[in-house]
């Protein structure tokens, strides 16, 4: 009876604790409570094994559920920002006009002509660094610079292609040691432990995909190009939207799948996630990272793991005050019917 009780305590509590849902992952404190309740964002870095790097970040909000949902599906407007060099969202089906805007910069075409299997400045498989090598061939640089941007909107498309198909990711050969994404994501979605404890039925959705659908999942996908530090990262995202109406479970539950980045990037898994606070209209949005890089080795790893920590956080932190802002501002633009 007495284990009964504290059960049943324990339930209590967790129905009242808007960040229950994300242990043992994360643990905000009374002090961090206590900075949200007074209207103020919480961020800390979390911990991480092996290359991996982790980040928290909270902020409480005047907005529900469904106003995050529609400017997450308008995810161009949603993202805008000084880092954000051009994004667009892929159609479903996905096809290569969705593309037409993406470019490798010059030192990436440059790093491209150079690339062999095991070493190259870009992560591509071997066949794939063989497609754009072999459309760099004509004398006229323009029009070679061409070919070769268009080969790698079609390489983006394959791979997308592909993943939706049969949840394959090509290797990226660009190293001496192949680095194969689903297996390095695996490693970081077991180091997310919450979601596999909480919900255990994306986290196979995640792993699986796409053998194992979620009545009511949301799922799109989207293209950017981003420069944070040094070279721009051109990336692949899933987006995966969840709502929920159960006690104890965030509104709006958005997990983000890394399907390709060209730099730095083997694995990345972030959640979005909107929680009710403790005085309406005032909810907590969450945002949660962990991201394998190829960066962290060598006699410098800790001085560029130190370095990467303090990017992260601020970066993190400006990134979901500026989301804050833009879901606080109002509806998103309406979708234009023809662009998809």
């Amino acid at each position: 009876m007495f284990i009964a009780i504290l059960l049943l305590l324990q339930t209590a509590l967790n129905m009242t604790d808007p960040f229950a849902f994300f242990q043992p992952t994360v643990t905000v404190s009374a002090a961090q409570r206590d900075a949200l309740k007074s209207g103020n964002p919480i961020t800390e870095m979390l911990p991480a094994r092996g290359k991996e790097d982790a980040v928290f970040v909270a902020v409480p909000v005047a907005i529900d559920d469904s106003r995050l949902i529609a400017w997450e599906r308008r995810i161009e407007d949603l993202k805008k920002g000084k880092y954000v060099l051009a994004v667009g969202r892929f159609s479903s089906p996905p096809r290569i006009e969705d593309l037409a805007t993406l470019e490798l910069d010059h030192n990436d075409i440059e790093d491209i002509r150079k690339c062999r299997q095991g070493s190259c400045q870009l992560k591509l498989s071997a066949p794939e660094m063989q497609q754009l090598q072999g459309a760099d061939q004509t004398t006229d640089d323009a029009a070679a610079i061409g070919t070769v941007q268009d080969v790698f909107r079609h390489i983006i498309l394959n791979r997308v292609q592909l993943y939706i198909r049969n949840g394959q990711i090509p290797a990226y050969e660009d190293e001496h040691t192949p680095a194969h994404p689903d297996v390095r994501f695996a490693s970081v979605l077991e180091h997310t432990p919450f979601i596999t404890k909480h919900t255990p039925d994306l986290a196979e959705y995640l792993l699986h995909y796409p053998a194992k659908p979620i009545a009511g999942m949301e799922t799109f996908f989207y293209w950017s190009k981003e420069r944070v530090v040094g070279k721009a990262i051109i990336s692949v995202t899933q987006v995966n939207i969840v709502r929920h109406r159960e006690v104890g479970v965030p509104q709006a539950l958005i997990v983000n799948r890394d399907i390709y980045s060209s730099h730095y990037i083997n694995a990345s898994l972030s959640v979005t996630a909107l929680v009710q606070g403790p005085a309406p209209p005032s909810n907590y949005l969450v945002y949660i990272n962990r991201t394998e890089v190829d960066i962290l080795h060598g006699i410098l790893e800790g001085f560029i793991r130190k370095a990467m920590h303090h990017r992260v956080k601020d970066d993190s932190l400006q990134e979901l005050q500026a989301y804050k802002e833009r879901l606080e501002s109002g509806d998103p633009p309406p979708e234009n019917p023809t662009s998809r």
